[in-house]
Order: C-alpha cells, then sequence, then structure tokens
C-alpha cells in the first residue's frame, strides 16, 4: 500500500526554470499541482557567481511571466514596484540589470510558492514504482531519506558542470569548476596564492577580474585554446536562437544538422564574452604591461595535458595546440570555468542528466543512442503495458534537441514553462484530477 501523497507533478530542482513553471500553472490555476525538491537551503541563483559588477546579459523584461502575461504578479516590473525601485532602476538607464538585482527578483517571486518546495533536500535516486492502482509512478529518494511520488516529472537541476578528462581525479579544495567559485575562494582569503583559470567564457572573464581585484592573488594565468577572449555575438540576428520561433525550426531537424547548426551558432553563447568586460580586462592588462607587472598572464592556444599535485600547490603541462610544444605552469589554485555537459553524443558530453539513471532501461533512444526528447520538453517513457504512459521533463536540459535558447537561457523561461504546462494539462492523469478520480 502506497503510504506517500502522490503528486501530479514532482519537480526535482527550485532554480529558474522550474520556478517559472510554478508561476505558470498558478496562472492556470493549478497552483497545487506541483511540489518541489531543492538540494540548497533556501532559493539560490548563481550564488557562487555574484560578483561586482557583473550583470546579466538578458532583457530583464523577458523574464519568468511577462511574454505570457504582462499583468502577472510575478514580472521583474512588479518585483522593482514593490521595492520602490522602479524610478531608480529606469534612471540608471543601464541595458541590463546587475546579476545581483536579478537574483533578488528571482528570490521574491520564489518566496511566495515556499509552501510548494522543501528546501534542503538532494534527489539522489529517480525510479518507477507501483501505485495502488497497479499504475506506475516516479520515485524520488533524496539524501535524508525521504521518498516522493509524482505521476510526471520536472527536472529543473541545470546541467552537469564540463570537467576536462585531465582535471577529474583532482578535483577538491583547490582545482574546482567555476559553479563553486566565491564559497572556494573564502579558503584563500587570507593566503597569499597564484591561480590558473582555465576557459574563454564569460564566466572565465569575470573570475579573472575578481581575482584580480583580491590582494591576497599574486598572479593570474588565463589558459585557454582559442587566441584570446573572443566577442559574442549579440546581433539581434543571431539571437534569434532564443525566440520560440527558432526552437520550432530548430527542434525536427536531423542530429547530424543540428550539431552543424550549433557549431555554426557557438560564438553567440559560447567562449565568448560582453564587450565591457573585455574592455575592463583589456585596460587592466595595459596597466600592468606599463609598469612591467607579471600579475595577469595570458597563455592562449595551450590546453592542459596533465594536472598533479606538486609541492603546496598544483603543476600543470600545457600544450600549445599549434605547435604541439609543451610548459610547466606550477600554480596554488586551479579554476575550471569551463562550462556545461550538453546532451549527446560528442566528447565531453553525456547520453542523459545523471538522475536519469534509474529509469534509462525505459529511455526511447534515437539512432546515436541519446534519448528522444519532444517539442514539449518531455521523454515518453517506453511503456510497460501500461494504459498512460509517463512523462519526465527536462527543464532546461536540451540545448542539444532544442537549440540554445535551452542552454540556461534566462529569455526562454516562461516560454518554455508555457509549453511544458501546455502538455502536463493535456496528460493523461490531468483529466482524472478534473474529474476527481486521481489523487
Amino acid at each position: 500500500m502506497t503510504t506517500h501523497e502522490i503528486h501530479p507533478v514532482l519537480g526535482v530542482g527550485f532554480g529558474p526554470a522550474n520556478l517559472s513553471l510554478a508561476v505558470a500553472l498558478e496562472e492556470r490555476g493549478r497552483a497545487g499541482l506541483a511540489h518541489f525538491i531543492e538540494r540548497a537551503p533556501e532559493f539560490q541563483w548563481q550564488q557562487e557567481q555574484l560578483l561586482p559588477g557583473a550583470d546579466i546579459q538578458n532583457n530583464p523584461f523577458r523574464d519568468l511571466a511577462m511574454q505570457r502575461n504582462p499583468d502577472s504578479p510575478h514580472t521583474f516590473v512588479k518585483y522593482l514596484a514593490a521595492r520602490g525601485g522602479l524610478t531608480d532602476y529606469l534612471h540608471l538607464n543601464a541595458k541590463f540589470p546587475l546579476r545581483r538585482e536579478y537574483s533578488g527578483y528571482l528570490a521574491w517571486v520564489a518566496e511566495a510558492f515556499r509552501d510548494q518546495v522543501d528546501y534542503g533536500r538532494s534527489a539522489v535516486q529517480l525510479s518507477l514504482v507501483e501505485g495502488d492502482d497497479g499504475s506506475e509512478l516516479f520515485c524520488v529518494d533524496t539524501d535524508d531519506g525521504s521518498r516522493y511520488l509524482g505521476r510526471s516529472v520536472s527536472v529543473g537541476t541545470g546541467r552537469s558542470p564540463r570537467i576536462p578528462y585531465v582535471f577529474q581525479k583532482g578535483l577538491g579544495d583547490s582545482v574546482f569548476h567555476s559553479t563553486q567559485y566565491l564559497s572556494s575562494m573564502e579558503r584563500f582569503k587570507d593566503k597569499p596564492i597564484r591561480v590558473a583559470v582555465v576557459g574563454a567564457s564569460q564566466s572565465a572573464i569575470e573570475i579573472i577580474l575578481d581575482l584580480l581585484g583580491r590582494p591576497n592573488v599574486q598572479q593570474v594565468t588565463a589558459v585557454h585554446r582559442s587566441i584570446g577572449f573572443r566577442l559574442k555575438d549579440t546581433s539581434p540576428y543571431s539571437r534569434q536562437v532564443f525566440l520560440p520561433e527558432f526552437v520550432d525550426y530548430f527542434h525536427p531537424l536531423p542530429s547530424a544538422k543540428k550539431r552543424r547548426l550549433r557549431d555554426e551558432l557557438r560564438s553567440i553563447n559560447y567562449a565568448a564574452c560582453d564587450q565591457d568586460v573585455i574592455d575592463r580586462l583589456v585596460g587592466v592588462q595595459r596597466e600592468y604591461d606599463l609598469t612591467g607587472s607579471d600579475r595577469l598572464v595570458m597563455r592562449p592556444f595551450r590546453e592542459a595535458v596533465i594536472s598533479k599535485p606538486y609541492g603546496q600547490g598544483h603543476r600543470m603541462v600545457l600544450r600549445d595546440i599549434n605547435h604541439l610544444t609543451e610548459e610547466a605552469l606550477d600554480t596554488d589554485v586551479v579554476i575550471l570555468a569551463t562550462g556545461f555537459r550538453d546532451f549527446g553524443g560528442e566528447p565531453g558530453d553525456e547520453p542523459y542528466h545523471p538522475l536519469l539513471e534509474g529509469i534509462a532501461h525505459r529511455l526511447p533512444l534515437d539512432e546515436e543512442g541519446i534519448p528522444v526528447v519532444a517539442r514539449d520538453y518531455s521523454i515518453e517513457l517506453k511503456t510497460a503495458g501500461t494504459p498512460r504512459p509517463l512523462k519526465v521533463y527536462l527543464n532546461g536540459l536540451c540545448e542539444a534537441s532544442h537549440g540554445m535558447g535551452d542552454a540556461g537561457a534566462l529569455a526562454m523561461l516562461s516560454v518554455r514553462a508555457t509549453d511544458i504546462v501546455d502538455s502536463i494539462l493535456s496528460h493523461d492523469h490531468e483529466k482524472l484530477l478534473a474529474a476527481g478520480i486521481a489523487p
């Protein structure tokens, strides 16, 4: 007999993706339909990268609700007005708001849904169990021994960090991904250190600028495979990848054409930076050049081929990707601003999110062995003789299948949530709920 409550929709993770889902369900009069599990003790968004001066690189009015419902109480404008800060914000005439301010907005909206979230619980396993009526249910076990049952699941955990192979066995206090930046740096705040930053992304350049503002950081070495920090493609034509019409165009394409198109459009979002941070770094570098300082060192066209403990710190062996020459770099801290893993068969990809391992045997696969994700962001599990197929929704994990707008972009939050809610409400179990038959 099932003793646990059965949630019509069970959300794993309560970041912006599933928060937007909660907002969309409320607008449709289904506020109690979903329940969420979040490993953090409270709502957090990019907590490790709330750096001074960092902005969100996104039109703030493409928020959790505006595109779907301009009258929603959960828009960025309503947040500013509620805090008495709308006039001040408009007076700034800023292109994008500070990341810290947008984090405050998201946390403000999340507070309205606190009763629907269990914070401080991390999902460790997703599996399938049989309900009292013989139907299958999703089951999520958490790190504190709790168990949650759901008829549908929305996975909104964010993508797995991309850790280059050479660093995978050496992760720890002094070798870490950028998603752990601020808390990890606290361990070194009173110690003189040399730091290597691997990667040429927006996160990499923001971290370098932050490191150069810390008095205890003696030297920063930027290691990247490209010539340097390249300018992000912000043309309105290129940024059509963040429109729902592009998702409609992209999703039906064969896998090979999707990969080609993603490579072609890569500079819109990857290994590329905004003009303002590039200008800031170039200015700092010029200042060091004029004073003869080696506090900032650039190592372009390099990749790490060895990383190992050395004395009290680390030694990396860097290889020039063109000349194939090698050099040693000794440092105390290594920060990996190397992005995130996508679903796919390319080097560095993963076939599916690790949380799906427990249901992997029921995932429908394409010719390349990658799970098939429908246009509504769902994976419909292969049936086991049950009349109602189960659906797991990937909320913010579908760049390979839906395009760059699904790569953690805030711009697509409300649109994607609308698609998922439409699918959830049209699913068979919702009809039973409306009839008062299902729990």
